[in-house]
């Protein structure tokens, strides 16, 4: 007569006593609420965002309607009762009256990751000249949301799911030992290293499957479409996956201690305090320390000190204009005040330069420092690629600044000839304006990176687990 596996034994009867409790019911039914509540969020803030960017853009399809139809009219010589500073037929008029919306639409699960979303703008509308749309990217944060976070779905994945996994595996042997079952485990031929880590597997399966499951339910039901980017749906649920997993081992590591049950809650709580709120904490203050970025105030103090400046030599600053940019000179009309303007913000724009790049030099190194010491801690791990994942990273917003300011020159340079050489806007040139149609950053994801980290630190748990079994003996951990 064969003797059953003994192996296998155990983990069907670890099963049927987990079903048997009301605590899995009680898990899921947690879990659930948890997801759902924080992809309503997020969803929220996305359909909010969205509908900001709507607004804009129907704002300005109407007023181009009404340019339209005035430019109808001034082409058929009626006259207008508008002001001449509204006249769309002029090219300054338009060019500062008639902006385009310069977008950042939010990404098909941006509703997963608030990440940068919260603090910068998700449109601006670059005008031919006033006050550099760069200042609007300085000094965004707001304090108070910043303080209170957003639930959304990375919060609950990086701050909550580790205290279900703390409340569902801290005791999976101390609990045994504690009820004197301990005993009667050794004398089947199984190694307590073997043993514990079935119990602690079973419980990441069980609890990956419901987080699995209520993730492929949900996420549709808030619009997310999970086959329109199989690959960032599989690196959701890989990461989700991987930091699950890496909590179960470091309970299971504590376990393996032998210590007591309030001993292993204790050590477990401590474990996600340092490496879910301390160290992440830590490594933004120290960032904001080393690196602090220039304040908005005095940017717009050295802006006004330069415009002072520029108007004093404004002859001298055309003549210089117009021998860097010899397309521009040569032609006769066009309005003086007008050309000395320009040539004065070109100056302006040189001269505050310095101020932006060493902005710009400061996120790079607070970036960089973060990046660089993401690696020792999971959460932040977790929290990058998850940002990456929902298009909210620094990365994306980033990217989308560069545009806006590529964008911001293009239309910009369209209106430039047109006043210096005096001539008009026609109705015929509103179909060659310069559009803005924002593109997502390529390159090299460092989500697989993030992942490929977090696997690491579970098979350094596991091999650690092996090496202190292996130290010391199942008598040890015994009860007396």
């Amino acid at each position: 007569m064969k003797t059953p596996n003994s192996s296998r034994y155990h983990f069907r009867y670890e099963f049927i006593s987990l079903l048997r409790q009301r605590w899995l019911q009680f898990l899921g039914f947690t879990l659930l609420l948890l997801v759902v509540f924080s992809l309503y969020n997020g969803k929220q803030k996305v359909d909010l965002r969205m509908g900001t960017i709507n607004e804009a853009i129907a704002t300005v399809k109407e007023k181009d309607s009404l340019g339209v139809i005035l430019l109808d009219s001034i082409e058929a010589g009626h006259t207008v009762s508008v002001p001449r500073w509204y006249m769309p037929n002029k090219p300054n008029v338009m060019g500062y009256n008639y902006p385009r919306v310069a977008a950042m639409p939010a990404d098909n699960m941006a509703m997963i990751a608030t990440g940068q979303s919260d603090i910068y703008s998700h449109y601006v509308k670059p005008t031919m000249y006033g006050e550099s749309f760069e200042l609007n990217f300085t000094e965004l944060s707001n304090p108070v949301q910043l303080m209170f976070g957003s639930f959304d779905l990375s919060f609950v994945l990086i701050y909550l799911l580790p205290l279900i996994v703390i409340a569902f595996a801290y005791n999976i042997l101390s609990q045994e030992r504690e009820q004197g079952i301990l005993s009667l485990v050794a004398s089947h031929p199984i190694s307590l290293y073997n043993w514990l880590l079935q119990k602690a597997f079973l419980r990441y399966i069980i609890l990956a499957g419901i987080l699995i499951v209520l993730l492929l339910v949900t996420l549709p039901s808030v619009g997310v479409s999970l086959f329109a980017d199989i690959g960032k749906t599989s690196t959701l649920l890989l990461l989700t996956l991987g930091y699950l997993l890496f909590w179960f081992l470091l309970a299971f590591l504590i376990n393996l201690r032998g210590k007591s049950s309030a001993n292993n809650a204790v050590t477990l709580i401590a474990w996600w305090i340092a490496l879910v709120l301390l160290l992440p904490s830590s490594i933004n203050q120290t960032a904001n320390s080393l690196f602090p970025v220039p304040s908005r105030a005095r940017l717009v103090n050295e802006l006004r000190v330069v415009n002072v400046e520029a108007e004093k030599k404004a002859d001298e600053l055309l003549a210089s204009f117009l021998r860097d940019h010899p397309e521009l000179a040569g032609h006769e009309g066009g309005s003086q005040g007008w050309k000395e303007y320009f040539a004065s913000q070109d100056l302006i724009r040189k001269e505050i330069q310095p101020v932006l790049d060493e902005y710009e030099v400061s996120l790079q190194r607070q970036q960089a420092w973060v990046d660089n010491l993401r690696f020792i801690s999971p959460a932040l791990l977790l929290q990058g690629a998850l940002n990456e994942v929902s298009g909210t990273s620094t990365k994306h917003y980033k990217n989308y600044r560069q545009q806006v300011s590529d964008f911001s020159i293009a239309w910009r340079d369209f209106f430039m000839p047109l006043v210096f050489r005096g001539e008009d806007f026609t109705k015929a040139m509103m179909a060659d304006l310069p559009g803005f149609t924002y593109q997502p950053p390529a390159g090299n994801s460092t989500s697989t990176a993030n992942m490929i980290a977090i696997m690491v630190y579970c098979g350094l748990l596991l091999g650690g687990g092996l090496v202190w079994s292996r130290k010391r003996s199942s008598r040890a951990l015994m009860p007396a």
